[in-house]
């Protein structure tokens, strides 16, 4: 763990109601060649440099990338080994940029958690973190390669064109 560096895009999109600048994960090439998708934009952006109090989280994506985080959490190797350890109760999946995991983690770094029993992860068992915030003072959101990989994979199935 440790901070990344996520790379987002910026666009000024009217989905109705105005223009408004928003990120995705999405890269330019691709958006041009098939759209930008509302269920694909991360946040709307308030400022140039946006601080955690410019970014407003969009509730599609949120949505989103629970489902896909609830469809693969079980392919994450992290939180295998976590489980093994833990053997019982929930184990928390941190969010990549997490600046001192074996410390004390901040509400907005924990994504969500997944019950554990008898060392393995419980089927069907996460839950989303209501805390998690998608952008902070450390930078934007990340995942661990086993959920980033089926989250881009999915932001590309929605496709406009």
């Amino acid at each position: 763990m440790g901070r990344t560096e996520r790379e987002v895009f910026r666009y000024r999109v009217d989905f109705g109601g105005g223009e408004r600048d928003v990120v995705s994960l999405l890269e330019p090439e691709w958006v041009d060649r098939h759209g930008l998708h509302p269920e694909a934009v991360v946040a709307v952006v308030g400022a140039e440099d946006p601080t955690p109090a410019d970014i407003r989280e969009n509730g599609p994506f949120l949505r989103l990338l629970s489902r896909v985080i609830f469809e693969n959490i079980d392919h994450c190797e992290y939180v295998r080994r976590e489980a093994e350890i833990q053997v019982a109760g929930f184990v928390y999946l941190l969010d990549e940029r997490t600046p001192d995991p074996g410390g004390r983690v901040d509400q907005a770094d924990i994504v969500g958690e997944v019950e554990v029993r008898n060392g393995t992860l419980v089927p069907g068992s996460y839950r989303h973190n209501p805390r998690h915030r998608l952008f902070t003072t450390h930078g934007w959101f990340g995942l661990p390669p086993e959920i980033e990989a089926p989250l881009q994979d999915r932001l590309r199935s929605l496709r406009l064109r």
